[in-house]
């Protein structure tokens, strides 16, 4: 075995004996020179298939030990199998066992196998120094296969090929491929050997040479059918028979394919592996071609298709570098060379007379002599760079001198030419000499030149030069020497507006400091058309901005070479709320990132592509709504906005450059187009539902009608009292009925409508509940209980006092209804910003099949039940409304419980609440008088049939002939109708309120909504009634009021 270690480096000349040395004394199995068994430091080895002698193995294997000698504490060990002469098993068991007595059980830190073979020594290495031990594989196979293949010489079938890719994560390795191209080198040599008809192989007993032969058959008969195939064995001659082959070859027709040739012989009784290719290239009249780089290159081999061996070497050691850096290889891809290429020795094709001119355009050719102009480059640049300066410098003298001597001609026309320009030109010059006082501060100026422009606008050059300026230009003289101590002293140009009023003509004066000392040049240009133009189109802007103030559109400028758009995103929308917005470009220009991270995320993709394709040049313009999101006013609000853009302008290459467009606020006009659909939405919602709806209602109606106009007319033939009562009952029941039903779908309309009124006012909850609590008491059946369950001493709240109640009756009507035994209880409790109530009651409960249907229109659970069905859905309405919700839970058979959620707004504490005192006045109980205002007869016959017995009744037609009565009869109470002729109710009330404070008035009315009785109430009346009439209602709430004004004697 032999051991390379840091401590001796290796110079090129040692090497080289190392190799001849190794030539001629090669052994499977030399002695070790390392330390003892087991007493190895931290190291790599390296198992070579092949011996000493093999010219790629040993290229690999001196850079590696270079790299190593740089690393403190590792050393390097290289064992060679040389597998031509393992013929049996007994051998690589042999070497496995030199293996793990050399090294013990002293793992490497890295193992490199050389050649596939090397790797059947795999399981050996798990098995001695265990698993994981990182490897490097350098072969020219991609694959491994059993070791009798590699004892025996034979080529492994496809069948027993193991791809090592397989093999990469249990054996933690990596490999380094180095394929020999067979395809490619035959076409290579029948390029270079047109009439090529016969293939002659030079090899050894090597198994890689055994695989290539297999592999070379086979692609000639698949390939080349016509194609001969001989094979000179190592094995089978000797080095001088295989010469006298190759010199009688017809080299017109045969290519000769040149792998390896390393042959045994016996020396004192040692089998001795001898490699010698250098005599057979050199000796050989017929041109060879070879298989591996190493031997194209520093041989008489002519060429062959090859790899760059050096970027391979190079691959090899940044592997071998990775891992010692921790990555481990089974992570490291497998490296393939792709840098493969035909490859020729040039001065062997010349010795074979082949010209490099037949060669592939890729070729690479070693030792090519160099060119005269190669070897003298340097030289050659040199003088060449020298003569073309001594040229160019020749030529710029002469165009010098030439521009001089042009010059020299031309200079007494430029003089006529530049006066004829000072005197011609359209502008006014003076030369003026400042005259400074004692302080060096200029006090006047004095006229010295001018030219004939001057004289042609203000005075001839008599009557200016030698005058002084404050003679002549009196006004804002002050002003004007102030700039001329500037430019002299600041040493600058200064340019400002002038106003010649003499001439209505304005100047733009450039002052500048003169060649003559303590003078000022001065430029006058005429201005006049432009400041006028400038004026128009000041005027003309100040118009296009209040245009676009007032359509709320922002133009803007988008630069696409600095992604900067000129203007602000948020413009528009800021212009739309009324904010102050700065016009100055540094506020208004904004990166495009900024620009889109305002645009609404659902929006953003979109619009980015719109854009995309106006800039590639799919579409011509952009026009294109979407929302930004801002906070500017201390909230996030959305507002939509409408951008139209196109490309303004193109660089040379025809690519856009600039985008120009506007971008418009058009967030009410996206209201309106919502509330037209949704307004669509509804009215074909409500054509549809207006047949069911008719259909339903003519049931519901129908129903009660049918009772009372039935028993209306059974009732005139019938005696018995008691049937009386009952079918008086029965038409009350059934009119209460129809009344409800008419309210429901009264309110049911004017939800839907949007017209319903909701009042808020301050009301005690507690006082409501109690009043419902009362109201429900006497709907609800013998033996069932009802509770309201007060949690708060006082509760004031802020909402609409009559809906409320309308919701709390409808459900406790409902569980009074339904409710046979047990209880039926309800009240209200805080939870946090919301206010939550409930009536819960032990009925018959509602299926977990309908609970979502009990809020809809005209849904009765039990059709054998009074009602209309309206009252939970407009309960539902009532509450959303209010800006809350509604639910129910439910199980059949054990009762329910309804809940609504209401925000919670506290009213104010209710006040100490007093009985409002009334002038009371003493009546005889049969002398009380009422005053009935009542335009339609048969309603009042209906008051005078209910009251007549108990009091005394006036009657008036109209509000006016009301007024009149009251003045005249002074009544106790008026029962006032609202809608009469010649004075309505409202007017009349607010007539006999100028007369009476104190008497009650009660309003009789056929509007029957919560607003209409707000409105009463507020309007001077004390009490509200609305038609039709029931008669104990009128009578109880013509007892409660007299009994506040009135005591009966």
């Amino acid at each position: 075995m032999n051991l390379l270690k840091k401590p001796f480096g290796l110079t090129l000349q040692a090497l080289l004996w190392v190799m001849i040395f190794g030539c001629l004394l090669a052994h499977p199995f030399t002695n070790a020179t390392s330390s003892p068994p087991g007493d190895k430091r931290d190291y790599v080895l390296i198992i070579n298939s092949y011996n000493e002698s093999s010219s790629w193995g040993w290229e690999i294997i001196t850079d590696i030990t270079a790299r190593i000698e740089q690393i403190e504490n590792l050393e390097v060990y290289v064992e060679h199998m040389n597998t031509l002469l393992m013929d049996q098993q007994s051998d690589l068991d042999n070497f496995r066992t030199n293996l793990s007595r050399e090294y013990g059980k002293n793992p490497p830190r890295m193992l490199i196998y050389i050649g596939a073979p090397a790797f059947i020594m795999r399981d050996f290495a798990e098995k001695e120094w265990g698993k994981g031990i990182p490897s490097i594989i350098c072969a020219e196979e991609d694959f491994i296969g059993p070791d009798k293949y590699y004892v025996s010489k034979r080529a492994i079938p496809h069948s027993e090929r193991i791809p090592l890719r397989e093999l990469s994560g249990e054996y933690n390795l990596t490999l380094l491929y180095a394929p020999i191209y067979l395809e490619q080198t035959i076409e290579l040599m029948r390029r270079m050997i047109p009439e090529m008809n016969r293939l002659v192989f030079v090899r050894d007993g090597r198994y890689i040479n055994q695989q290539y032969e297999d592999e070379l058959r086979k692609l000639l008969d698949t390939d080349y059918p016509g194609m001969r195939f001989t094979s000179y064995k190592a094995s089978n001659m000797s080095v001088d028979q295989l010469l006298d082959s190759l010199n009688v070859t017809d080299t017109r027709h045969t290519g000769v394919l040149f792998s390896s040739w390393h042959y045994t012989r016996n020396i004192a009784g040692n089998t001795e592996i001898t490699a010698n290719p250098f005599k057979i290239i050199a000796s050989s009249t017929a041109p060879l071609f070879a298989l591996w780089p190493s031997s194209v290159k520093n041989s008489g081999v002519v060429g062959g298709f090859t790899y760059d061996v050096s970027v391979y070497n190079r691959q090899i050691i940044k592997t071998f570098n990775t891992i010692l850096e921790g990555r481990q290889p089974r992570d490291i891809p497998f490296y393939t060379p792709t840098d493969a290429h035909p490859t020729f020795n040039y001065p062997a094709m010349l010795r074979n007379k082949i010209s490099p001119e037949i060669c592939p355009p890729d070729s690479v050719f070693i030792d090519k002599p160099e060119t005269f102009a190669e070897r003298n480059r340097t030289a050659i640049i040199l003088c060449g760079g020298f003569f073309l300066l001594f040229i160019l410098f020749q030529q710029w003298r002469i165009r010098v001198m030439r521009k001089v001597e042009a010059a020299r001609r031309r200079e007494p026309e430029s003089q006529i030419k530049y006066a004829n320009l000072f005197n011609r030109m359209p502008i006014i010059y003076i030369q003026e000499r400042v005259i400074f006082d004692e302080k060096h501060y200029p006090a006047d100026t004095e006229f010295s030149d001018i030219n004939a422009y001057f004289e042609r606008t203000f005075l001839p050059r008599n009557q200016v030069v030698g005058k002084r300026g404050s003679e002549l230009f009196a006004d804002s003289f002050s002003e004007f020497l102030r700039l001329v101590n500037i430019v002299l002293t600041e040493n600058r140009t200064v340019t400002y507006p002038f106003y010649y009023k003499p001439l209505d003509i304005f100047f733009e004066v450039i002052l500048s400091r003169s060649y003559l000392t303590d003078h000022i040049d001065i430029f006058c240009l005429d201005g006049t058309a432009l400041h006028k133009a400038q004026q128009k189109l000041d005027s003309i802007n100040h118009k296009l901005s209040l245009a676009l103030d007032v359509a709320n559109i922002v133009p803007w400028k988008c630069d696409l070479n600095n992604r900067t758009i000129l203007c602000d995103i948020n413009k528009p929308v800021k212009a739309a709320s009324g904010e102050a917005i700065l016009q100055n470009e540094a506020s208004l220009s904004v990166s495009d990132e900024c620009y889109f991270s305002k645009i609404h995320k659902e929006d953003r993709d979109r619009i980015r592509q719109a854009y995309d394709d106006l800039i590639a040049g799919r579409t011509d313009k952009v026009c294109e709504e979407y929302r930004v999101i801002s906070n500017e006013s201390g909230h996030w609000h959305m507002e939509w906005v409408e951008a139209l853009a196109a490309v303004e302008s193109f660089d040379a290459q025809g690519r856009p450059k600039t985008l120009v467009g506007t971008s418009q606020v058009i967030t009410e006009r996206k209201r309106m187009e919502q509330e037209l659909l949704s307004a669509r939405d509804r009215a074909e919602e409500s054509n549809r539902l207006k047949t069911a709806f008719l259909a339903n209602m003519s049931h519901e109606i129908r129903t009660p009608l049918n009772a009372i106009v039935g028993f209306s007319s059974v009732l005139a033939d019938t005696e018995n009292e008691e049937e009386k009562r009952g079918y008086i009952s029965i038409i009350e029941n059934n009119n209460a009925l129809l009344l409800q039903l008419i309210g429901d779908i009264l309110d049911l309309s004017k939800i839907e409508a949007g017209t319903l009124d909701f009042i808020h006012t301050d009301f005690d909850l507690n006082e409501l509940m109690r009043e419902k609590e009362n109201v429900i008491r006497m709907k609800v059946r013998e033996g069932v209980e009802l509770l309201f369950e007060q949690k708060y001493e006082q509760c004031s709240v802020c909402t609409d006092r009559n809906r409320l109640s309308q919701v709390i009756i409808n459900l406790l009507t409902n569980a009074a209804k339904f409710t046979q035994t047990g209880s039926i209880r309800f009240g209200y409790e805080m939870r946090g910003r919301e206010l939550y109530f409930w009536v819960s009651d032990t009925g018959s409960g509602i299926p977990a099949d309908k609970t979502e249907q009990v809020f809809e229109r005209f849904v009765k659970l039990n059709t054998f039940k009074q009602g209309t069905g309206l009252g939970l859905s407009i309960c539902k309405m009532i509450v959303e409304h209010l800006g809350g919700r509604i639910g129910v839970e439910s199980e059949e058979g054990k009762g329910s419980k309804f809940w609504f959620i209401l925000p919670y707004v506290p009213g104010k504490a209710a006040a100490q609440r007093t009985e409002e005192q009334y002038p009371v006045i003493s009546v005889e109980k049969d002398k009380l008088v009422i005053l009935i205002a009542e335009d339609n007869d048969s309603n009042y016959r209906l008051f005078e049939s209910i009251l007549r017995k108990e009091y005394t009744l006036l009657h008036a037609w109209n509000g006016l002939e009301t007024v009149e009565i009251y003045r005249q009869r002074r009544p106790h109470l008026v029962l006032m109708d609202i809608n009469m002729p010649v004075m309505n109710g409202y007017e009349a009330t607010a007539e006999i309120r100028k007369l009476s404070e104190s008497v009650p008035i009660i309003a009789v009315t056929a509007f029957a909504f919560a607003s209409d009785e707000q409105k009463v109430l507020q309007s001077g009346f004390d009490g509200y009634m609305a038609k039709p009439i029931n008669a104990l209602q009128l009578r109880t709430q013509i007892v409660d009021m007299l009994r506040k004004h009135v005591v009966l004697l």
